[in-house]
């Protein structure tokens, strides 16, 4: 079981999880958009025999607290920074475990930081800018926007949780999900990160440009790819895959067949080996 706790910065309260003796060098996870350090509950133990390991609700998200500034790439970045040193890792070197909107996180963080970073893994994002995907801001504004939540029960979000998983579902997931949500009002929930803090990191994220990080990385890096089920490789993330390795220093891959993009929640065992191999 993880020791949790809440670490104040300099006024942004920050909600952690730690696992593992405090003897081993230290690993932080970073997750998604709208997510929680709860995606890696299932694949944070197994890394305690070399690691003390830490995953934290990032500004906004979670039970964190949410300012509504401070949600671009630098600032996010310093509060890693912040975290780290209230956690006794002053000028320590990090090893860094990103998933998604975390992944960009990760890169980011390894690239201008590269003193500091000494591993990092990008679990399906950081590869490929959004700009491919949303040409212009407006299209971005629309594909990136999170769903409504309006008039929503306990049991409508369980639903929904199970077909956006789909045939990644996994039962012992499901709470885990639900920490994405304020349950206070069991008949009207709603997503603990808002709407315009979710903007404004949807906007860092369509600006950003991934090859202007990836030659920047010094430290090892792992690129781990989902191959969602039933379908080939895409195309489009291969190719910015191949620019990755081209272009950082020491960098591997991973293609992970048949899961969804929330490898943490699909396939945890098999994430774990991955990661076990790497780190």
């Amino acid at each position: 079981m993880p020791s949790n706790q809440i670490v104040n910065l300099a006024g942004l309260r920050l909600f952690v999880q730690g696992w593992g003796g405090g003897e081993y060098p230290p690993l932080f996870m970073l997750h998604g958009l709208a997510s929680t350090s709860h995606m890696f509950d299932l694949i944070a133990e197994p890394l305690t025999d070399r690691y003390r390991v830490f995953a934290y609700d990032q500004r906004g998200h979670g039970l964190s607290d949410k300012p509504s500034t401070g949600y671009d790439f630098e600032a996010i970045a310093r509060d890693l920074d912040d975290l780290a040193d209230a956690l006794g890792y002053q000028n320590r070197p990090l090893t860094l475990v990103g998933h998604s909107w975390g992944a960009y996180s990760t890169l980011y963080y390894a690239a201008t930081r590269p003193a500091r970073a000494a591993k990092a893994v990008l679990i399906d994002g950081g590869v490929r800018p959004l700009q491919d995907l949303f040409p212009t801001w407006t299209e971005g504004e629309i594909g990136l926007a999170p769903p409504p939540y309006v008039n929503l029960s306990v049991e409508d979000i369980r639903q929904r949780i199970r077909r956006w998983q789909g045939v990644g579902f996994r039962p012992e997931t499901e709470p885990l999900a639900m920490t994405i949500f304020d349950l206070s009002d069991p008949h009207h929930v709603h997503a603990r990160l808002s709407r315009d803090n979710n903007m404004q990191i949807a906007r860092a994220l369509w600006e950003f440009q991934p090859s202007d990080y990836f030659r920047r990385v010094h430290c090892p890096l792992l690129i781990v790819n989902a191959v969602e089920p039933g379908q080939p490789r895409n195309p489009q993330i291969e190719h910015y895959t191949q620019l990755a390795v081209q272009s950082a220093k020491d960098a591997a891959v991973v293609w992970m067949n048949d899961t969804i993009h929330d490898i943490p929640w699909h396939r945890p065992e098999e994430l774990g080996a991955v990661l076990s191999q790497f780190l």
